[in-house]
């Protein structure tokens, strides 16, 4: 019986139709938004009021499923404020399209494990949102783990014994996708703010429009940049 619903269930979702309001269909006047969702930055795990608050804000757009752990929620300009409204009564994060430092922290093994947390607190406070030319993804793994694979992220910071390695220059889609470079190793943790704020800004500062480029041809010049911080 069992497997008669799943039989009925995988036709079921195989018989969806393909998206009508996706955000490029939805912004051909350039009126629209698209908002990066999360349910926290540590906290993974979805209310039933903030599952309402999504399925009501896909009537004014578009809630999409992204492949960086989040929704992709699309809202006309004007509806923006009431939207984001909405999404603080539930406790559902909204990262600002502007070009910024978008920090994606791991679920901390739902809580298990909260060695990092204080020092990831702090970080997140200086770090996330922080402007730029471009928007850097910065992922944060509390253990070697890394099952958020943050090493697919333009910046990783994985978390062992109080300190951090850092890794960085990530090609996150494409034929030449892959993983970034280490940097430094055993960073600690009292330094990781600074060393993560130097190398933005040594981004921020050069003429590379690409992260990943700006890491693989400057890469020696940045390690003794940020050496001198530890």
């Amino acid at each position: 019986m069992r497997q008669k619903q799943f039989e009925q269930n995988f036709e079921k979702a195989m018989a969806l139709p393909m998206p009508t309001k996706t955000f490029a269909k939805l912004n051909v006047e350039k009126e629209f938004v698209s908002l990066t969702i999360r349910p926290g930055l540590i906290n993974k795990h979805l209310t039933q009021d903030q599952l309402i608050a999504l399925s009501r804000l896909a009537s004014h757009g578009a809630v999409k499923y992204s492949a960086d752990h989040g929704f992709i929620v699309s809202v006309h300009q004007d509806f923006l404020e009431e939207a984001l409204e909405k999404l603080t009564v539930v406790g559902l994060y909204a990262v600002n399209p502007q070009p910024s430092a978008v920090v994606k922290c791991c679920d901390f093994c739902d809580g298990e494990r909260l060695e990092a947390l204080s020092i990831t607190e702090k970080f997140l406070q200086e770090i996330e949102q922080f402007p730029l030319k471009k928007r850097i993804r910065i992922g944060l793994n509390a253990c070697t783990s890394a099952c958020y694979n943050a090493v697919r992220d333009d910046i990783a910071l994985i978390y062992h014994d109080g300190k951090f390695d850092l890794y960085a220059g990530a090609i996150q889609m494409g034929r030449r996708a892959n993983s970034g470079e280490l940097l430094v190793k055993k960073i600690d943790d009292s330094k990781i703010i600074q060393v993560v704020y130097e190398l933005l800004q040594l981004f921020e500062r050069s003429t590379f429009k690409e992260f990943h480029g700006f890491i693989r041809k400057e890469k020696l010049n940045i390690q003794q940049t940020l050496a001198q911080l530890l």
